[in-house]
């Protein structure tokens, strides 16, 4: 673990992405939503003690909360007996709270860091949103990131990546949770550092094209059709559809509400 985390030194991916959820996030140290720093993390995990991993195994590990999705081929009722054999009594003696974060008055930055061994450099932005699943806005803003930087017809992957050559891959990211009022709107490409500050230059540009002269008809149709194709294809993998159920079951929801957005 520790070698791992010293090779976030050099890893231009590892570092932009590190500053950044530490800058959007600025909670202080020892604070469970804080975003440690690679000498934070490295002290931490040469102070662990076995002692201190049992004690908290022991005040916070248990099934008094929590949720279990299966997806296959498997005997429900043979599954649903051996879970309640296997974990029955299993009591948390912690109470279960959601972890919540939110958007802070943060500064604008621009930080560069050189990692002169490495051949490539990775641009990293983005803004944390006082959003929720919950917000009229959320489906809009799912398909504005599509048009943004969701797939391969975006703005950004045409202009960054296939019309001036900036960049093996551009993309946006739109994250919301249900609970907290804070989604990071994020934007990434992977440079020559040369074409570093052109590719930043680029993004902003788009960005202030979609804000100030909104999108067309054509663009919002391709991309509600490529969103919704690939919500069916995720529902199609195992993986994604025993995480979609599990998140269901958490909050009482049911498919209708995964209908509800992508008919919105």
């Amino acid at each position: 673990n520790l070698g791992r985390v010293e090779g976030v030194r050099t890893d231009p991916q590892q570092i932009a992405i590190l500053q950044l959820q530490r800058h959007i996030a600025p909670y202080p140290a020892g604070d469970v939503r804080a975003v440690a720093s690679v000498d934070e993390t490295i002290a931490n995990l040469k102070a662990a003690t076995l002692a201190a991993s049992k004690k908290f195994h022991a005040d916070f590990y248990g099934t008094s909360h929590g949720e279990m999705a299966i997806v296959g081929d498997f005997d429900a009722a043979e599954v649903r007996k051996l879970v309640t054999d296997l974990l029955d009594g299993w009591k948390s003696q912690a109470d279960y709270a959601p972890v919540i974060r939110s958007v802070q008055k943060i500064e604008v930055v621009n930080r560069m860091t050189e990692t002169p061994d490495k051949t490539n450099a990775f641009l990293f932005a983005g803004t944390p949103l006082a959003l929720t699943q919950n917000d009229p806005d959320y489906p809009t803003l799912l398909i504005a990131n599509q048009i943004l930087g969701g797939d391969l017809k975006s703005r950004m992957w045409t202009r960054i990546r296939e019309k001036d050559g900036l960049s093996y891959g551009a993309q946006t990211m739109l994250s919301a949770g249900v609970l907290e009022t804070f989604a990071p709107f994020q934007f990434y490409a992977l440079v020559n550092p040369q074409n570093t500050l052109k590719a930043e230059a680029a993004f902003k540009e788009e960005l202030q094209k979609a804000v100030a002269d909104g999108v067309t008809a054509q663009e919002v149709n391709e991309a509600k059709a490529a969103f919704l194709q690939e919500q069916v294809v995720g529902r199609s993998q195992d993986r994604s559809l025993a995480g979609l159920l599990a998140n269901q079951a958490r909050y009482g929801w049911t498919m209708q509400r995964t209908a509800d957005i992508e008919a919105k």
